[in-house]
């Protein structure tokens, strides 16, 4: 087997996950932590049915993640220090097909919802290539957004969805909170060419996505002004008809005690200010997250 040089996300770090470890630690294998039908998604991912029992989003949430966020509300599986210490199970392509199917037929999931795919794209890649035929909903690519545009090009009609976050507008921020530097450069440019694949969201039966691009963006305390830079980007970038999922969900998790400005939940007033400015820009279609879902019941239990 030829060595694997690893330049799938930004850091571009160029090892062979074979022998070795990046930034993201991870092999170049599959490693799933946690499988579940989700119904906290977007109502058109998620649908709204009250009846938990079927359908939600068919979530396969990958072990690990190339961001380090210190408010990662996922961080028992998306960060090193957690995940490491625990046995991961290696799963095979057909390990994964069968994870699908069984979300699929058995739990009456709406689409497959890929959770931190970034490290593993070269390898979801050959995975969609094989089976995207067999899966037959749609596969949605749910990512932090700091990918590059060649990584995003090499998944061109594979990927139904894309449900990317854009996090930041200021680079000191970016770095700050998550390690990941030049990220709205980085983003900005995937997110381009991800509506460039499958362009605004379409629904089908139910309302539910069939296609398209939805922008996740996580306001978070303080920092109000940011996030009213990375919407009037959306809106400049893609008008009006831009899909925008405002998200009030944050709450303080994991190292954010020690950033006294963000170890709280968004004021009522912070989310007025956001929720009205989001408005003001005349957005055709998204959503904004209601206050009270800043609570970790929404969040899945990992073990």
């Amino acid at each position: 087997m030829p060595d694997f040089s690893c330049t799938i996300c930004p850091f571009n770090c160029k090892c062979d996950r074979e022998k070795t470890f990046g930034v993201c630690g991870l092999p170049n294998k599959f490693l799933v932590s946690h499988v579940q039908p989700h119904f906290y998604e977007e109502p058109m991912i998620s649908g709204c049915g009250e009846d938990q029992t079927k359908g939600g989003s068919g979530g396969i949430f990958f072990t690990g993640c190339n961001g380090r966020c210190v408010f990662c509300q996922n961080y028992l599986i998306s960060q090193r220090e957690f995940w490491e210490k625990k046995t991961q199970k290696e799963s095979s392509e057909k390990e994964l097909f069968e994870i699908c199917l069984d979300l699929i037929e058995n739990k009456k999931c709406h689409n497959i919802n890929f959770v931190t795919p970034t490290p593993y794209s070269h390898l979801l890649r050959e995975f969609l290539i094989k089976y995207k035929d067999k899966i037959k909903v749609p596969i949605i690519w749910n990512s932090n957004g700091y990918e590059r545009v060649e990584t995003i090009k090499s998944l061109k009609g594979l990927v139904d969805v894309y449900l990317p976050d854009i996090k930041y507008f200021s680079n000191d921020l970016a770095i700050k909170f998550s390690k990941i530097p030049d990220y709205f450069n980085f983003a900005s440019e995937a997110i381009k060419e991800m509506h460039s694949q499958v362009g605004f969201p379409r629904s089908g039966s139910g309302g539910m996505i069939e296609k398209g691009l939805i922008i996740r963006h996580l306001v978070l305390p303080e920092n109000i002004e940011d996030s009213k830079k990375v919407l009037n980007w959306i809106k400049n970038t893609f008008n009006k008809k831009a899909h925008v999922s405002l998200m009030a969900q944050y709450y303080p998790v994991y190292k954010s005690k020690d950033f006294p400005e963000i170890n709280r939940p968004l004021t009522k007033k912070e989310y007025a200010n956001i929720s009205d400015y989001f408005i003001s820009l005349g957005f055709e279609d998204g959503l904004i997250q209601d206050l009270e879902s800043s609570d970790q019941k929404y969040t899945p239990g990992f073990k």
